[in-house]
C-alpha cells in the first residue's frame, strides 16, 4: 500500500505538463548544461553562470537523466521519490512519538495534500530540501547524530542555511537539549556540506558570496530586495489551500493535547519564520506540513483519512486530466515546433521569459530590447508591429506571442 500511495499522490502523471515555471526550466538547463559540458561544478542556464542555487538537485537530476534520459519524468522523478522520502520520515518519526497506526495516518494524511502532489511533479530543490531536513531531524532524534548531520550537510547543499535553521530549531522544539552538537559530526556537515561552497568561493570569490548568501538569503529574508512581496497572512491561505481536506477538523488540534503540542509549536516555528520575511513564496513552509500531518493523524480516525483518500484520489485524476488537456494549448506546446524548425536566431523581447525554451531548443536565447535588424524570431509579450505574429498562446504567467522578424 505504501508504494501504491506513493506512486499515486507524487509520481503519477508527473510527465503530463512540459516544465514549468522560472525555476523548472533554468534547474533542467543547468543539468543539460553539465551533461554536455562535463563541468559538474558550475551550474549554467541560457549561458550564464547561475549562482541561485548550490548543485545538489542538480546531481541528482545527472543521475535519473542517465537512467531514465533527459526528460520531465526523470528530472521530476527527484523530487517525486524525495516526497515520497518525506512521506516515510513522518511515518517514522509518527511511530516514535506515538504508535503504528498514528504513523500510517500521517503518512496518508500528508500523500493527501495538494500542496504536496504539485511541488513533488515540480523540478525544484523543495523536496528534496524537506527529505533532507526531517531525515536530519529524525536522526538527530533517534541519537544517530553524525549521520544527522551528514544529512544537514546535504541539506545545506541543497538549499543552503535554511537547511541547517529548520530542522535545528525543531529538534529544541521537540527535545530541548543541545545532544546535537557532536564534534565528529559538525566537522563532517563542515567537510561535505562546505565542499562545493569553497570550490565556488575560490573560483568565484566575492562575487559568489555576494550573490548566494548575501543577496539570496540575507537580502531576501530581510527585503533589501523584494520579489514576492505578499501579505503577513499569506502563508495561513497557503496552508488553507493545503490542508483543504482536513479544514473541518481543525478544532480538534485545538483540545488540550499535551502529545501534539510540540508538533503543533514546530509548524508555528517554521509559518511564522517565513512570515517575518518580507519575501514569500507558497513552498517555503512545507517543513511543517510533516508536523501538521502526524498532529492531525493523532486527532482523526482512519475512517475519517479513509474517506479523505476516496476524495483526493477523484480530485488528483481529475486534475491530470485536466492538465494533460492544457498541455496542449500553451504556448511553449504550440511554440516549439516552430522554434525547433527555425535555423536562425531566437530572443526574449522585452523582458519575456520562458525558461524552459532553452532547454527544449538545446541553446540559448539572448534576452533584447529592440527589435533586430536581421531575420530572428522574437518571444514577446507584447505586440510588435515591425514583425509578423506567427501564433500566440496562453503560459502560466499571461499570454505570449511567438513573432518572425525579417528585415
Amino acid at each position: 500500500m505504501w508504494f501504491l500511495v506513493g506512486l499515486f499522490f507524487f509520481i503519477f502523471g508527473n510527465w503530463f505538463l512540459g516544465l514549468t515555471s522560472l525555476d523548472e526550466g533554468r534547474n533542467a538547463s543547468a543539468v543539460l548544461n553539465m551533461l554536455s559540458s562535463k563541468d559538474f561544478l558550475v551550474p549554467y542556464y541560457n549561458c550564464q553562470v547561475r549562482f541561485e542555487k548550490p548543485p545538489m538537485l542538480y546531481y541528482f537530476g545527472l543521475v535519473f537523466a542517465k537512467l531514465f534520459g533527459l526528460n520531465e519524468f526523470s528530472l521530476r522523478l527527484v523530487s517525486g521519490l524525495s516526497a515520497f522520502g518525506v512521506g516515510i520520515f513522518t511515518y517514522l518519526m509518527a511511530k516514535l512519538f506515538f504508535d503504528r497506526e498514528t504513523a500510517l495516518k500521517s503518512f496518508l494524511v500528508l500523500a493527501t495534500l495538494p500542496h504536496m502532489w504539485v511541488e513533488s511533479r515540480a523540478f525544484v530543490p523543495e523536496m528534496l530540501l524537506n527529505f533532507f531536513m526531517l531525515g536530519g531531524l529524525y536522526f538527530f532524534l533517534t541519537n544517530r547524530t553524525t549521520l544527522g548531520w551528514l544529512f544537514l550537510a546535504f541539506a545545506f547543499l541543497t538549499k543552503g542555511p535554511v537547511g541547517v535553521f529548520l530542522p535545528l530549531g525543531a529538534y529544541l522544539i521537540l527535545r530541548r537539549d543541545l545532544a546535537f552538537l557532536q564534534l565528529r559530526g559538525i566537522l563532517l556537515f563542515l567537510l561535505v556540506g562546505g565542499s562545493w561552497y569553497y570550490l565556488m568561493l575560490y573560483n568565484f570569490g566575492w562575487a559568489y558570496f555576494q550573490k548566494f548568501f548575501i543577496y539570496e538569503n540575507i537580502m531576501r529574508y530581510t527585503g533589501q530586495t523584494i520579489i514576492h512581496p505578499y501579505p503577513f497572512y499569506y502563508y495561513l491561505i497557503v496552508l488553507a489551500i493545503a490542508f483543504i481536506f482536513y479544514l473541518p477538523a481543525i478544532p480538534k488540534l485545538f483540545k488540550k493535547e499535551p502529545k501534539i503540542l510540540p508538533f503543533l509549536l514546530w509548524a508555528v516555528f517554521v509559518v511564522a519564520f517565513f512570515s517575518l520575511a518580507k519575501n514569500k513564496l507558497h513552498h517555503y513552509i512545507i517543513f511543517s506540513y510533516p508536523a501538521l500531518s502526524i498532529a492531525f493523524a493523532h486527532r482523526l480516525s482512519m475512517d475519517y483519512i479513509k474517506r479523505v483518500l476516496v476524495i483526493a484520489t477523484v480530485f488528483l485524476l481529475g486534475l491530470s486530466v485536466g492538465v494533460y488537456f492544457y498541455e496542449k494549448n500553451r504556448f511553449q506546446t504550440k511554440a516549439l515546433p516552430f522554434l525547433k524548425d527555425f535555423d536562425g536566431p531566437v530572443y526574449f523581447y522585452r523582458g519575456a521569459e520562458i525558461s524552459s525554451i532553452p532547454f527544449y531548443l538545446k541553446r540559448c536565447v539572448p534576452k533584447i530590447d529592440h527589435v533586430p535588424n536581421h531575420r530572428a524570431m522574437l518571444i514577446s509579450k507584447e505586440d510588435i508591429r515591425e514583425c509578423r505574429e506567427l501564433l500566440r498562446a496562453r503560459e502560466f504567467d499571461g499570454n505570449y506571442r511567438l513573432y518572425m522578424c525579417e528585415p
